[in-house]
């Protein structure tokens, strides 16, 4: 039977604002099947709980999905707490109108049993909910279950569409700095010890599709991007076909884009150069790397650069067992290779599923650096690990402009360099 469901975005953050992307694919796959769908976006309201009312008594949902984008900040020094807006959302949502709510987004993933008990809702999907919420709804009202967390995947959702861009007021966003977004897969094959989504299943969008979606903003008059994925280049061949097709288009826009080590060649340069990419930022981590990587970022950076794009790092470092020594040498390297800006991150969130947290929680004196909510072991409060504090970081940075100490001022790379 078709259900309607009301999807709130919940996330306040400006600094900068990010529409919620997540739910438009939602809504459209929801829509897609035969279901109703709305979208109402708390990011820049002035009464959330009149808005959240006002949509209830209008739209009259069966059924109440709430994303999860962030538990927190992530960096240390200005960290932000989300869960607990989000608890009073959902219990306004439970005791004012008698519904149901189902949590996703990637915050949910970092620890689906401890953020479900968290906020006090009554189901999750963990992982792309695209598919996965179809499958819930034909369950959901059945008594007889008693499921209540659902694992996301990418079975069909890869061909979804996206709910027009208008549902999010993309105008308020981007009078306050945001702009939009778009994907071209889900997953990623890195396996960094420290992300929840390493080592997921990787599915990609077929490029006519990114197309489409890019266009239907282009053609209400948006043309700046940031690209949602993990990072572009999960798959040279793919991300080469997708530029140029996106050059083919005649489109003008300008995005930004994340990167990895590997998977690139000049030609790939030349065409985010081509179709309007103005930034790289570079995902970079010193967790026992071989020489070959280093020579990878090197060879990036110059690359990237030679072919007229700018390139900020987002380095990684102070892992356990590293050394001053090797953060150092570290640094060296880049002031060598020289990007556009590096910033630097010693104190790393820990999550529950994560392989880091479980090394440091199997040795007494790496647990001797956590900080934060040190004896809550479900990791949804803020846990970070540290050895190489702000102070030590900022003798050996040595007031060098080339790098900048993540965390101090709010913003990312695209609003800096």
């Amino acid at each position: 039977m078709p259900y309607k469901v009301l999807l709130v975005n919940p996330n306040r953050y400006l600094s900068p604002p990010v529409p919620p992307i997540g739910l438009e694919y939602v809504a459209a796959c929801l829509e897609k099947k035969g279901h109703k769908s709305e979208i109402i976006d708390l990011c820049f309201s002035k009464d959330l709980y009149k808005d959240i009312d006002d949509s209830v008594i209008s739209f009259k949902p069966d059924l109440v999905g709430l994303t999860v984008r962030n538990v927190d900040t992530v960096l240390y020094h200005t960290n932000e707490f989300f869960l607990d807006d989000i608890k009073d959302i959902v219990n306004h949502v439970k005791s004012k109108h008698g519904l149901k709510v189902i949590i996703g987004g990637t915050g949910v993933s970092t620890n689906p049993e401890g953020i479900l008990e968290y906020l006090n809702a009554d189901f999750a999907i963990a992982g792309p909910a695209e598919s996965e919420i179809q499958w819930f709804l034909n369950k959901f009202q059945n008594p007889e279950s008693k499921k209540k967390i659902f694992k996301g995947n990418c079975r069909d959702c890869v061909s979804c569409n996206r709910k027009p861009a208008t549902t999010t007021y993309y105008k308020k966003y981007f009078d306050a700095g945001g702009i939009a977004g778009f994907e071209t897969h889900k997953g990623c094959s890195s396996s960094c010890i420290y992300c929840i989504e390493a080592n997921s299943k990787v599915s990609f969008k077929g490029v006519e599709n990114v197309m489409s979606e890019i266009k239907r903003f282009v053609d209400i008059g948006y043309n700046h991007f940031h690209l949602c994925d993990s990072e572009l280049n999960e798959n040279l061949e793919y991300s080469i076909d997708l530029c140029t097709a996106l050059k083919n288009s005649g489109m003008n826009i300008k995005w930004a884009v994340y990167m990895k080590p590997g998977n690139f060649n000049k030609k790939l340069f030349i065409l985010l150069k081509d179709t309007g990419v103005y930034l790289v930022t570079l995902t970079v981590d010193s967790w026992q790397k071989s020489p070959d990587y280093w020579s990878i970022v090197e060879n990036f950076v110059s690359s990237a650069k030679s072919s007229g794009l700018k390139v900020a790092v987002d380095f990684l470092t102070g892992f356990p067992y590293e050394d001053e020594d090797k953060l150092s040498w570290c640094l060296d390297l880049f002031r060598k290779i020289n990007p556009d800006s590096v910033g630097v991150n010693t104190y790393i969130r820990l999550y529950k599923p994560l392989r880091i947290t479980s090394i440091i929680l199997k040795d007494a004196k790496l647990r001797g650096n956590l900080l934060g909510n040190i004896d809550d072991r479900t990791f949804v409060k803020p846990v970070f690990y540290n050895h190489i504090n702000t102070e030590k970081l900022n003798q050996l940075i040595n007031g060098d402009a080339l790098f900048r100490i993540e965390g101090i001022e709010k913003g990312v790379n695209y609003t800096r360099v």
